[in-house]
């Protein structure tokens, strides 16, 4: 009797326990704003005919004529625009305006124009410069025999001996 007591409690239990709200999942926020996507890195600038080389890691799929914008460490940006010439993982992208640098971020925003907002840690003011204090001159005497300053600073060798040392100066006592 006890046994179906806790069996039945059981079922109740698990059939109340999916009802609640505490084993619901909760749905992520949807971000506001433009959406960024990054389609590679400039690896090549040619200015005379007014191109860039994209490599990418994974090639997207886009189309030919879609906007890009390229972007420096600095947050600088200059507009580039996809062409149809393709060639395994790079693409090429003609300069509509400013002066992309290899190594640039190549991305592809989806909605409006707005800049990338990609905070910067602050630049730490350098420390204070140190100014060195004048140091007063120190009296020196003539020096009449320079030997006598050279004597402290030269090292006393030893002669070494002629004759090799025996073998039993070389090998320790066993006792």
């Amino acid at each position: 009797m006890r046994q179906s007591k806790c069996i039945f409690f059981l079922l109740v239990l698990s059939m109340a326990l999916p009802g609640c709200g505490l084993f619901k999942k909760k749905d992520k926020p949807k971000p506001n704003g433009p959406k960024t996507t990054l389609i590679g890195i400039v690896d090549m600038v040619n200015p005379e005919q007014n191109y860039v080389l994209i490599r990418c890691d994974q090639v997207p799929r886009i189309e030919a004529g879609t906007e890009l914008v390229a972007v420096d460490a600095t947050g600088k940006e200059s507009r580039l625009k996809l062409t149809p010439e393709r060639k395994g993982r790079f693409l090429t992208a003609d300069i509509q305006s400013g002066q992309p640098q290899v190594t640039n971020l190549v991305v592809h925003r989806t909605s409006g124009d707005a800049p990338l907002n990609t905070p910067f840690p602050p630049v730490p003011e350098p420390p204070p410069t140190l100014v060195p204090q004048p140091v007063p001159p120190i009296p020196l005497e003539p020096v009449t025999d320079p030997q006598t300053l050279l004597e402290p600073l030269l090292p006393t060798i030893a002669p070494l001996p002629l004759t090799p040392p025996s073998s039993s100066e070389l090998e320790p006592a066993v006792e």
